[in-house]
């Protein structure tokens, strides 16, 4: 019997693996079709840029290879945009590397201003050349900088917020100009499943830090019905949403505005 469920373990292992494989060859097929595109085009020469800045390790050996899939609609959607809005200022928040932020400054010709609350990702030579940077946490910190924006990036942000997220999107919100836009992407609950050693429901997220360390993880992932609702709650409306299918399992894109 025991040999029995040790086999049945690992024919199991063996699907998951093989499942997993395939995934990642369709969707790196899927990724391939855009290769073409104008938009794909400047967001390849802007990760060339940025990896010819002597960027932190992490982001040659496997952010690079990756962060297309995260948020594939988004440059697309943004390149859109580009032919009908003119954009003076572009905020990105949790702007890690820098790619879109330099996507923006190359597309729209902007003032591009990009926060993190962590220093060691981004480039600072590249930093100085293309934008305003400051480490700044948007849950806890007040907002280095005045004035309003036409653009904000929140890409693979949401998901490690700290704190219950509605006052947060609503700061966001406030930063945001009349008919500007809001970029957002996250990864989809549904298959990439909970984080349970922190929250079953993001409802049980507290409202302060309460002496407690920021822990840079992924903290919550949200299913539809959640995004939707604190979406809703913030203050948004949804103008687009779109799935992008990530290396193994799929995140939404989205384009906010104030409703």
């Amino acid at each position: 019997m025991d040999e029995y469920y040790s086999v049945k373990q690992s024919l199991q292992e063996y699907c998951h693996k093989a499942n997993n494989k395939v995934r990642l060859i369709k969707n790196r097929y899927n990724l391939s079709r855009h290769n073409d595109k104008g938009w794909m085009r400047k967001i390849k020469e802007c990760q060339e840029e940025i990896a010819n800045s002597n960027p932190h390790p992490h982001y040659l050996s496997e952010y690079r290879g990756s962060e297309i899939s995260y948020w594939l609609h988004i440059p697309k959607w943004m390149y859109e945009d580009s032919k009908k809005k003119t954009i003076k200022r572009c905020l990105d928040i949790g702007c890690a590397y820098g790619t879109l932020a330099l996507y923006c400054k190359r597309l729209f010709k902007c003032e591009v201003y990009c926060i993190d609350f962590v220093e060691t990702y981004i480039n600072q030579e590249l930093a100085k050349r293309h934008f305003f940077f400051k480490l700044n946490n948007i849950e806890l910190d007040p907002f280095p900088w005045e004035g309003k924006y036409d653009v904000i990036i929140f890409t693979e942000v949401l998901e490690h917020l700290n704190l219950y997220p509605v006052p947060a999107l609503k700061k966001i919100r406030e930063l945001l100009a009349l008919n500007g836009f809001l970029y957002l992407s996250t990864p989809d609950a549904s298959q990439w499943g909970r984080m349970p050693k922190y929250y079953d429901n993001y409802k049980d997220m507290p409202a302060r830090i309460n002496g407690l360390d920021v822990v840079d993880d992924h903290i919550y992932h949200y299913n539809k019905h959640e995004l939707l609702e604190i979406i809703d709650e913030a203050g948004f409306i949804i103008k687009r949403l779109e799935y992008s299918p990530g290396l193994l399992n799929r995140h939404f894109n989205l384009t906010l505005e104030k409703s």
